[in-house]
């Protein structure tokens, strides 16, 4: 238990550095979005709602679940600059092979949802290259910034992150202030926000990787394969969660309730620092930790779960607080809000910890989160009404549970396996 504690405690003073960065930049960033939910009419907050939620999918998607093979290879190979190097050579080969593949679906998915919601031609075409650009940008910095995590460099990111927050919101607001303000240049701006992170993290990263001579790793690519054909079907069943809340909302309502279940969701944005600090200080502790897994496991669960606890309360006290911050188009939805926080408390603790179960390398039976989550569906569709903001997030709360239990199986049957191991 000392020993527990010694590892915890030698990491606080990066965590505290970290969360206070995270909060810095994910501060200004809710609060752009807040900003957008109030300054954008309630038909373009719909097409951005859209596009946010496609975003995430092009992420997921194009990882294909390779971030957790890789994340187990760096907690085995660090500090080893060579096997690092072959790492990440490896990580983003198999990337752009999945890209391949499920990019063309992401954007297809994108124009036929747009199109749903009566966006214009001219602005769908635009949108759907944005995707790509956001694509681009996402290959360039996400595999490569999961090195610094682990070289401890996190105060730099933040600062970096804080500073791009700042800009958007500056862009943002000049735009409100000197002109109408429209979803384009919102997108434009995101994309080009993207695009300047690329610079300065393969730069520092640069300091800890091998820019020359690096070798295919087969070890190392089968590894990772072996992650994507395990976590990839996984990772469209994610996809089709967050999808299938859309298509529900845009055939049996409308932009209005889509902008409603959109505005509410920019509450979750509350939460971010959470999952980031799950990457950036649970994760490398946790996949490297050779004793007190469980317990090591369950501290940050408990971490995890206090910000999002705290937000529920005042939800249920005072929701008017809440439904201030995200403007008058959405005042009357008490209840919402409600279940919004409840969804995105939920979410989110289900997410870290399959996370960190997923990190080292337990994932057998991920798998099951298919048939349970279509089981779910198949029930949902008698018990709850999907044409309503509250019935959308009940769904997804419904898909949480599923991804925690199959994290628990995982978790007790891997645990099983390494005693058996010792």
């Amino acid at each position: 238990m000392y020993d527990l504690y010694k590892k915890v405690r030698g990491n606080s003073s990066r965590a505290l550095i970290f969360l206070t960065g995270s909060v810095a930049a994910q501060g200004i960033s809710a609060l752009t979005g807040l900003l957008l939910a109030r300054w954008l009419a309630v038909s373009d907050y719909a097409t951005y709602t859209i596009m946010i939620t496609l975003i995430g999918a092009m992420s997921i998607l194009t990882k294909g679940g390779a971030t957790f093979g890789y994340s187990a290879i760096l907690g085995r190979v660090w500090p080893d600059r060579k096997l690092v190097s072959e790492a990440v050579l490896a990580v983003t080969n198999v990337r752009k092979k999945v890209s391949i593949f499920v990019l063309p679906f992401v954007i297809a998915s994108t124009s036929f949802l747009l199109d749903r919601n009566e966006v214009s031609f001219i602005e769908n075409f635009i949108l759907c290259l944005f995707i790509v650009a956001l694509w681009w940008a996402d290959m360039k910095t996400s595999l490569v910034e999961q090195v610094l995590f682990y070289a401890k460099i996190t105060t730099s990111i933040q600062v970096l992150d804080t500073f791009l927050s700042i800009l958007r919101l500056i862009a943002i607001s000049v735009i409100y202030l000197f002109s109408s303000i429209y979803i384009l240049p919102v997108m434009l701006i995101s994309v080009l926000v993207a695009s300047l992170r690329i610079l300065p993290i393969n730069k520092w990263a640069g300091e800890f990787l091998q820019t020359r001579d690096v070798e295919n790793n087969n070890s190392f690519t089968k590894e990772i394969n072996g992650s994507v054909k395990k976590q990839l079907p996984v990772e469209i069943y994610y996809v089709f969660q967050a999808q299938i809340v859309l298509f529900c909302l845009s055939f049996f309502s409308n932009s209005q309730d889509v902008a409603g279940f959109g505005a509410l969701g920019r509450i979750a944005q509350l939460l971010v620092p959470v999952t980031m600090f799950t990457y950036a200080f649970s994760i490398p502790i946790y996949t490297r930790a050779s004793e007190n897994v469980g317990r090591l496991l369950i501290l940050f669960i408990l971490l995890s779960l206090a910000p999002g606890l705290f937000l529920l309360c005042i939800s249920v006290f005072y929701p008017d607080m809440l439904l201030w911050l995200i403007g008058p188009n959405y005042s009357n939805m008490h209840n919402e809000i409600i279940w919004a926080v409840f969804a995105t408390l939920i979410s989110v603790t289900s997410g870290v910890f399959r996370n960190l179960v997923s990190s080292r390398g337990k994932m057998k039976y991920n798998f099951l989160q298919i048939p349970l989550g279509f089981l779910w569906v198949g029930i949902a569709v008698f018990l709850i009404d999907l044409s309503t903001i509250i019935g959308a997030f009940q769904l997804q709360i419904g898909f949480a549970i599923c991804a925690i239990i199959c994290g628990l199986i995982d978790f007790f049957t891997g645990e099983t396996k390494e005693k058996r191991s010792v």
